[in-house]
């Protein structure tokens, strides 16, 4: 067959040569598609009854001698009752090269495992690690799955600055008379009087590091960068805290949270409105210090009790939960972070009372001067960064408390 169909397709081209055209018609370029594509399937079918020929001999092979009747005393192999079987003519003419396929049931027994009947049923291959199990390769996704982190909202609701000193020093103004007033024609005019004193932030350093093996940096491309990333992320995450609750006891940085001379607190009156005691903290502020409240800074549990917040009707306050929530409460910007204590709000002018400034950003640095790390090729990968609080107007701060938690 595949011999006629190359004579039949070298015919086409040698009519072409004797007649001296370099082209072929068009009907003999559809004759030539049409055995070349009639070649390649005598050319597959030869192929699969080959492979099916070398794997029926092979079976045969593993199974000993053709005899369908084994020496006296010795059971038939796995191999001689699975090419001996009825069900194996199906592998013989092909069954198994359909598009979907299933072969009728065999059943191989063996003296070891018994079924309850009139043999042994040959062990199932299963994924138990006993049987197939270590045949079966786990799927393994690309990448790290990060262990989460709170958000980092304090620091970006300051004024940012830079320096590159090691403290910061600026003047506040500690009394002002005020004597402006209304003059007669002549009269002498009214001293006001002026009076500053000087404040100093220190700045301080936020750092850690971690070790790692210089076989895992070369191995594993991308773990660096995912280190850098990480150690960057725990540097930013104790300068929030630092910023909003830091104790002041060195190396420690004076949090705002703990700074004198916040505004009196107001509390959220029994069976009161939280809003109106957020509203009134503001105004107070506002009266104070001259300078309007911009953000507030609250616990998560907090928030969702505002949000779940209803009037007499059953209507939530904050509007419909089926449309977008608001970012915004009486126009302040709403910072969420577990650092707030559950029960008190936090009230700002952030911008205008109070700065962040740093000495340069986050650095990442690695080396292997430490200790014996050279020997044991080890890498410590650090990361650290510089920066002070200036609190101008510490005033310009106030809590609201007794916030009620959830029902």
């Amino acid at each position: 067959m595949l011999e006629r169909l190359n004579f039949q397709l070298r015919g086409l081209y040698a009519t072409a040569d004797r007649d001296g055209r370099t082209e072929l018609t068009p009907e003999e370029q559809t004759r030539i598609t049409e055995l070349e594509q009639q070649i390649r399937q005598v050319g597959t079918a030869a192929a699969r009854r080959t492979s099916e020929q070398d794997f029926a001999a092979a079976i045969t092979r593993q199974a000993g001698p053709s005899s369908t009747t084994p020496p006296r005393g010795r059971p038939l192999s796995l191999g001689e009752q699975f090419v001996q079987a009825e069900q194996y003519e199906f592998f013989k003419k092909g069954g198994h090269h359909a598009a979907a396929w299933r072969s009728p049931a065999f059943d191989l027994y063996a003296p070891d495992v018994p079924t309850g009947g009139g043999g042994r049923l040959m062990a199932v291959l299963s994924e138990d690690p006993a049987s197939g199990g270590a045949l079966v390769i786990p799927q393994y996704l690309p990448g790290v799955l990060a262990k989460p982190t709170r958000p980092l909202v304090v620091a970006d609701l300051f004024a940012q600055g830079s320096t590159s000193s090691n403290a910061i020093t600026f003047m506040v103004e500690t009394l002002f008379t005020h004597a402006a007033a209304a003059v007669a024609e002549g009269a002498a005019k009214p001293e006001s009087a002026l009076t500053f004193a000087p404040a100093t932030e220190t700045v301080h350093k936020l750092a850690h590091w971690l070790p790692v093996t210089e076989e895992m940096l070369e191995d594993v491309p991308a773990i660096r960068s995912y280190i850098d990333s990480r150690l960057r992320t725990g540097v930013e995450i104790t300068e929030d805290q630092q910023l909003l609750t830091g104790d002041g006891a060195p190396p420690n940085m004076l949090g705002l949270l703990n700074r004198v001379g916040l505004a009196t607190p107001i509390a959220v009156a029994a069976g009161g409105s939280v809003f109106d005691a957020i509203l009134k903290q503001a105004a107070a502020i506002y009266n104070a210090q001259a300078i309007q409240p911009d953000a507030l800074v609250m616990n998560p549990a907090d928030l969702v009790s505002l949000q779940v917040a209803k009037d007499t009707t059953g209507q939530y306050l904050g509007g419909s939960p089926f449309t977008t929530p608001s970012t915004t409460i009486w126009s302040f910007t709403v910072a969420v972070t577990p650092l707030m204590t559950q029960g008190q709000i936090l009230v700002g002018a952030f911008k205008a009372g109070g700065q962040v400034f740093r000495k340069g950003g986050i650095r990442v640095e690695a080396s292997n001067s430490h200790q014996d790390f050279f020997v044991k090729n080890l890498v410590a990968i650090r990361a650290e960064e510089r920066l002070a609080l200036a609190v101008y107007r510490p005033g310009a701060f106030g809590l609201v408390t007794g916030v009620p938690a959830l029902p």
